[in-house]
Formats: C-alpha cells, structure tokens, sequence
C-alpha cells in the first residue's frame, strides 16, 4: 500500500536506522600454554686471569684504583724530570769539588765527595767514624750546601710546572700523581747515591782519617723525598690556582708576586756573596778554593748576608754530655751585624743595601695596583712574604753536630752544637721590614719613570679593575 504523505496536523516521524542484524564474533581466547622452563644465557668464556668476560665488575676499592692509576701514569716524564734536576746537583757539586781540591785528590775520593755533596744538598748527614791509639768516637754533620740544593729543587719544581703547563687540560688528579711519581723517581735516585758515598780511610789516605767517612742513608732518603714533596707541591698549588676553592685560590693569586718580590730581596744577598768573594781573591790565598766555596755556598751565603743585615742574630750553642762534661762546660754564643761593624764601618753599608732593595722591591709592587689602598695592602702581602721566606731561609741555614768520643784518661762522653738563626724572631724583624717598606712604597712609587712602571705591569701584570658601579638614572 503506497505511503501516506504527512498532512499538516501529523508531525514527521524520523527514520531511525536499523539496528545491526548481527553482534560481531567473538575473539578467540588463546589456550593457556605452560610455561617452559627458561634457557641459561649463554655466557662468554672466562678470561685467563679469572674474572668472565663481559660480566659486570665488582666495585674496585679506592686503594687498588689509586695504585693503578700511580703505577699506570706517565713514569717516563717523571724520570726525565727528576734525572734533570739530580744531574744539575751532581754537575754543580762536581765543580764545586774539583776547585776546592784542585784535583789533587785521587778518583774515588773525589767521586766520593761529588755524591757526598748531592746527598748533602737534600739533608743528609755526614758520618765519620774513627779509632785511633788514644781515642775512639764518631761524629755527625748536618749541613747543606745551598747552591746545590737550590739548583736541583729550582730545576724540579720548574720542570714540572712547564709539564702542567703543557696539558692545561688535565685533571688535578693526575697532575698530583704525576707529581708523586716525580717525587718518587727524585727519591730513589739518592739511594745509590747515598751508598756509594761510604769511604773507608786510613792514615795514609787523603783525609788522614783511619775509619770510615760517608751520608746517612735514612737522612738522605728522607731529606730527598722531604724537598721534592715540598717543591712540587708548591709548584701544582701555584699552577692550579683555578682549580683550588674559591677564597683560597684567590689568595695564592694575590699571594704570588708578592711571595716572589720576598724571594728577590734575597737573592740580592748574592751581591754581599760576590763582594766578599772579590776581597778574599785579593787579600788571601788559594782562589781555586776560595771560588769552589762559593760555587757550593753561595746559597747559603745569599741568605746569611741578609739575615744578618737585617739584625738577625745567629745563635750558636755548644754543650758536652757525659763524664766529659766536667772537663769541657757548656758555652753559648752569637753572631750579629755589630759583630762585623766593630772590625770594619764597611758593614754598616749592608743594611743601607737592603733597606733600599727592600723598598724598591715594594715599590714595583705598588706600580701594579690602581688606588693607594689597593698598594698599601700589597706592602702587607709583601710584609708576609718576606717573613715566609725568613722563617724558611733560617731552617734551610742551620748546621748541627752531634757526636760521641772516647779518649783515654778522659772517659766517654759527647758533644752537640748548633749553628741557627731563631726562625720566629727572623719572621717577625723581616716582616717589620716589609710593613715600613709597604707605607712608604706608595710615595717612591709616584716617582718612578713611566718606563719602569710599564715594564713591571707588563712582565708581572697589572691588578685588575674595579668592577664600574651601576649608577642610578636621575630621577625627574
């Protein structure tokens, strides 16, 4: 039957689609398997020396990490390094000893004394043990020849700070253990050294000695790790400054050119060593001797001479133990500028010398800073430099003996002596020294020449700049 049109009173019925004539197919469940039984991962073959290859390692402990990374290292350049700087010891003590004998001793006394004076330089004690008809004792000296020790330790340290500047890139790490390999190397280096120092003599030989003459091994050994620790370390502080934390890489930064201004002041103790030498050539006798001297203590001379100019009195202290005691009493002396002046007014010269160099030495360090207070805290860097390097200067200058005697008719006994600066009173006179020459600095510096202040703010650096405050805009 046809379709009815809507009229107007039917609303229109909408056409709503069919519903789906069929529900979609269920999916099919999977059978539950079993489980099988999982295959071991192969693994590969063990290594030859026990561990398997691949496997995940056990946590290395941090002492087996650290010898291998010692071990591992750069040994080579730690060698070169130390087999540089215990050559240039035994070249100087070398010289040294051929003036001072004129080659009149035989080879192996002289290749005796040659080592004698490397194994010297780094603190060893020289030994002598003698018998005699009437006496019998032995005796120990400790001294350094500083010209020796100074060029090895110098050269050590050098070399070493031209290896780090050479990898800027690496890590604090390995430059400390490059550092104790060298210390390491510089060490054993004075073990055969300090054997082959020991000389037997008898009273036909050179020495007039019947015993036995020779370098403590312990003290050599010692004294020789003791100096390279002490040299390389202030080498690495001073070249990794960047990598130290902050307030205290800082102040080496500032520390530096003052410490090294301190240093200078003392080197111009090799001028008193020259002018001394210049007299003793024109007034005594055996030069040879006289300028082997100087080649193995002009070191000890260079500080000595300043020291003294300073007022640093140089304390010597003898005294007997044992049944020799009452025979021989204790004594106390000491040594000072007026000592000299009373022979000669020349010697009033030497504390002119160093008060000019110490103010000059201030003054160039004024030139580098910007504002007067920025200057007058240079002087009291450098104040605190010099008093450093006095306290350091007098350790390196003591002399001390030690022995123990048998003499017939007089029994046992012993004898101590030292020869010493005191190392605080030294601090604190040349740090009095360095505070005047810092407040009067400013003014010398004004005067100086333009060229000499561009040439030290060139060579050793300028500070830096303040940092330019911001400044507020006006406000309207």
């Amino acid at each position: 039957m046809p379709a009815t049109a809507p009229t107007a009173t039917q609303p229109a019925i909408a056409v709503q689609p069919a519903a789906a004539q069929y529900a979609p197919p269920p999916v099919p469940q999977a059978a539950p398997t079993a489980e099988l039984p999982q295959q071991p991962t192969p693994q590969p073959a063990a290594a030859p020396w026990g561990a398997a290859a691949g496997a995940p390692s056990a946590p290395r402990q941090s002492g087996r990490s650290f010898v291998d990374a010692l071990l591992n290292g750069d040994w080579g350049g730690a060698a070169k390094t130390a087999g540089i700087a215990v050559g240039a010891m035994l070249a100087v003590s070398l010289l040294g000893v051929l003036l001072v004998t004129e080659g009149g001793v035989g080879f192996r006394e002289t290749l005796a004394l040659v080592l004698a004076g490397a194994s010297l330089a780094v603190g060893g004690d020289a030994f002598a043990e003698a018998d005699a008809s009437f006496a019998a004792g032995s005796v120990s000296v400790g001294a350094l020849p500083l010209t020796v020790t100074l060029v090895g330790v110098g050269l050590l340290g050098w070399l070493f700070g031209k290896q780090l500047r050479s990898n800027p890139g690496q890590s604090p790490t390995d430059s400390l253990l490059q550092g104790l390999r060298t210390a390491l190397v510089f060490t054993a280096s004075f073990l055969p050294i300090s054997l082959l120092t020991r000389y037997d003599s008898d009273s036909s030989g050179v020495f007039d000695l019947s015993g036995q003459l020779g370098v403590g091994v312990a003290s050599t050994l010692f004294g020789a790790l003791l100096f390279a620790v002490a040299a390389l370390g202030i080498t690495w502080l001073f070249a990794r400054t960047s990598t130290l934390p902050g307030r205290f890489g800082a102040l080496l930064d500032v520390a530096r050119v003052p410490l090294l201004g301190a240093v200078a002041v003392f080197a111009v103790g090799l001028l008193a060593v020259v002018a001394g030498l210049i007299y003793g050539l024109v007034e005594g006798d055996e030069p040879m001797v006289q300028i082997g001297a100087v080649v193995l203590a002009a070191g000890n001379g260079a500080l000595l001479s300043v020291l003294l100019s300073a007022g640093v009195p140089l304390n010597v202290d003898g005294a007997v133990r044992g049944e020799l005691a009452d025979e021989l009493p204790a004594a106390a002396a000491g040594v000072d500028l007026f000592t000299f002046t009373d022979a000669s007014g020349w010697f009033w010269l030497a504390p002119v010398a160093l008060l000019a160099t110490v103010v000059m030495v201030a003054a160039a360090l004024a030139v580098r800073q910007n504002t007067i207070e920025d200057a007058r805290r240079e002087g009291l860097r450098f104040a605190g430099g010099l008093a450093v390097v006095a306290f350091v200067a007098t350790l390196l200058l003591r002399v001390g003996i030690d022995g123990n005697a048998g003499v017939t008719g007089y029994g046992d006994g012993g004898v101590e002596s030292s020869l010493m600066f005191n190392p605080l009173f030294a601090a604190v006179v040349l740090g009095i020294w360095g505070i005047v020459a810092g407040l009067v600095a400013p003014a010398v510096a004004a005067k100086l020449p333009t060229g000499f202040v561009v040439w030290v703010r060139s060579r050793f650096g300028a500070a830096a700049q303040p940092a330019a405050q911001p400044v507020a805009p006006p406000v309207a």
